[in-house]
């Protein structure tokens, strides 16, 4: 499975999320473009202990079942469910220019690549460090996805 810590694969996410653009289609939710690269930075904040997080979801997502699910070559569903503190209805995020926010994302991208040691997900737990480069990775490319960029 891709991750971050692969270096064709975090070149090809830079390369992905450097291609976006005002211009780039929203295919399916209700994010705009500068609300998912806000969400997604959030993430990785998150990974990084800069935003504290809760515990929450179901149960099960903390388990093996659950971990496996995520971490399989199974599609993420449009819509899922995603953590109160990346939630773009539930917290008012401030969104700059498309291209600062490209560039916000591509910095902590770059410091959650460098980092040893992550912290707990709200869904998921304690994951390894691979784990998280495994699901940064995923969660990226949904959103990527979402605004046409393959």
């Amino acid at each position: 499975m891709k991750n971050i810590q692969t270096d064709s694969d975090y070149t090809e996410l830079r390369k992905r999320i450097l291609a976006l653009s005002s211009s780039s289609p929203r295919k399916w939710g209700k994010m705009n473009l500068q609300q998912m690269l806000v969400h997604c930075t959030t993430q990785l904040k998150m990974s990084l202990g800069e935003l504290p997080s809760k515990a929450q979801g179901p149960a099960y997502m903390r388990t093996r079942l659950g971990k496996w699910l995520i971490f399989s070559t199974i599609p993420w569903p449009k819509g899922a469910a995603t953590p109160d503190e990346m939630n773009m209805e539930k917290n008012n995020f401030l969104l700059t220019e498309i291209e600062n926010e490209k560039a916000e994302l591509l910095r902590y991208l770059e410091k959650v690549k460098a980092e040893a040691k992550l912290f707990p997900h709200p869904f998921f737990g304690e994951l390894s460090r691979k784990e998280w480069s495994r699901m940064i990775y995923k969660h990226l490319d949904h959103h990527l996805r979402q605004f046409g960029s393959h």
